[in-house]
């Protein structure tokens, strides 16, 4: 892993080519036999000019050795109580030279904070408001799926109370496995362990894997590539966020889907309870989660009464995207009938509304205009840049504590064994990786002036929003421009 990281180096994002041979999307098992999901399609092949031999050679090499060399050893004794000596045990001097340690997040100590960890770290999504007026996380969807024995099921609802005066939550139940737990219960510390493990899982597994990276990213990756030429503005517009999608996909489902794969070793499902789970799951994705203003509205926590300090901080990342989008858009179309006259966008809109299970209709709106143009590309380039970045290199800070945050809880109270909290280390340490950086000039992309112009800007915009960002307090949750990467290639 450290040699991965070490020789990793960010890709030079190349001008769209002309597309010789259309993707055919075909569903997951097709492609990968021995991952049998009907219900994802995928790309039936690589494209060209994505072929990355020696990260496929690597990849293939990797796999290679762990079916001969398993990393995965029964019997192995737990890690240590202390959770500074298991990361130090795990995460060695050498790893820390090429990336810093994880610092602890407040939420965490001295006492585990659901509600703060509710609305200023990477599971900020995931509150909502009944309409009875709860607040809860609702992760009962991971229930009911093959869990490895003397696991607990990794489901959980977390209901929280709204404290007007300091505009904060704090949880006050706990339904799991366990029963329902209030605080004071017996096993209310155990319970606040499942919960965060119910809700890391999926974070990992489905809203991230899954609804990110194959109902989403494959998609927007396949359509831009069939239905806009090489010479279309949009396509131009697109390319740094949808290079080298399909090749990244490849690599990554075989490295963490396949059977002794990350997923199944990581977490608590057996490869069949996972495959079982993606296959239920993946018909709930919905691409207006990745649009922080709609998620929010569509929660309901887009009231005033309530602080949502990581919520502020994707919405601005998000305007300076949208104005982006804007700005690029009113460079190439000047008015309502010259977006709706586009047939390739036209047809682009059609068939991503045909890949992505929901979401595209009411992002694009018909007819299309340049306002639904430009809400919808701007939710697609923050979807693959700021909450990639939330959802992957985001929980860095956050996963390695297995005393608060085990991605496995077991019924024996045991702790995580040494090989399955390396291996939990080893995949985070790579979502770190060099990859290209969003604060990169993407002007060399552009058709024309117009294009060359509008990316400048962006970088401009991106860069003053990064030095408003370094004037105020640090945080270990705060997404940050230069955090960014361009895509969701590993």
């Amino acid at each position: 892993m450290e040699f991965k990281f070490r020789h990793a180096k960010p890709m030079v994002i190349p001008a769209p080519m002309v597309q010789i041979r259309p993707i055919v999307p075909v569903p997951m098992t097709t492609r990968f036999s021995r991952i049998p999901i009907a219900g994802i399609m995928v790309a039936d092949h690589v494209p060209s000019d994505e072929s990355q031999l020696p990260a496929r050679v690597f990849c293939r090499l990797q796999l290679a050795l762990d079916r001969t060399f398993s990393p995965m050893q029964s019997g192995l004794a737990p890690i240590d109580a202390n959770p500074v000596m298991a990361l130090a045990d795990a995460y060695p001097a050498s790893h820390r030279r090429s990336f810093p340690a994880p610092t602890r997040p407040a939420g965490f100590d001295p006492d585990v904070d659901l509600g703060r960890l509710a609305v200023d770290g990477p599971y900020s999504s995931y509150v909502t408001r009944s309409d009875s007026g709860i607040f809860q996380w609702d992760l009962s969807a991971l229930e009911g799926f093959e869990v490895h024995r003397g696991l607990r099921s990794p489901a959980a609802v977390v209901e929280f109370a709204l404290d007007a005066p300091s505009r904060s939550l704090r949880a006050t139940r706990i339904d799991s496995e366990l029963g329902s737990c209030t605080p004071g219960d017996r096993d209310w510390d155990l319970a606040q362990r499942l919960a965060l493990c119910a809700v890391t899982t999926h974070l990992s597994l489905i809203r991230h894997f899954n609804w990110l990276h194959l109902m989403c990213g494959g998609p927007l990756s396949f359509t831009t590539r069939n239905c806009l030429l090489a010479t279309h503005p949009v396509r131009r517009l697109l390319q740094p966020h949808v290079y080298a999608t399909h090749s990244s996909n490849q690599m990554v489902t075989l490295d963490q889907m396949a059977p002794g794969g990350d997923f199944e070793n990581i977490f608590s499902f057996t490869h069949a309870g996972m495959c079982e789970l993606f296959e239920t799951t993946c018909a709930d994705s919905d691409l207006r989660r990745f649009n922080p203003e709609l998620d929010a509205r569509r929660r309901g926590v887009d009231s005033d009464e309530l602080d949502l300090p990581a919520h502020e901080n994707f919405l601005g990342l998000f305007g300076v995207i949208r104005a982006h989008v804007e700005r690029y858009l009113g460079s190439y179309f000047d008015s309502d009938e010259a977006i709706a006259g586009d047939e390739q966008l036209a047809a682009w809109v059609e068939c991503l509304d045909a890949y992505v299970p929901h979401g595209v209709p009411e992002l694009a709106g018909a007819p299309l205009t340049r306002s639904g143009a430009t809400q919808l590309l701007a939710t697609l380039i923050y979807f693959t840049t700021v909450e990639h970045e939330a959802l992957g290199s985001g929980v860095w800070n956050y996963q390695l504590w297995p005393d608060v945050q085990p991605p496995r809880v077991y019924a024996s109270g045991q702790r995580l064994p040494l090989d399955v909290y390396a291996r939990l280390v080893n995949a985070n340490f790579t979502l770190n990786v060099r990859r290209t950086p969003l604060m990169s000039d993407f002007s060399s992309l552009a058709l024309d002036a117009r294009g060359e112009h509008a990316f400048r800007v962006f970088l401009e915009d991106l860069t003053r929003l990064q030095g408003t960002m370094d004037a105020a307090p640090t945080t270990g949750w705060r997404i940050e421009p230069r955090m960014l990467k361009a895509n969701i290639n590993a």
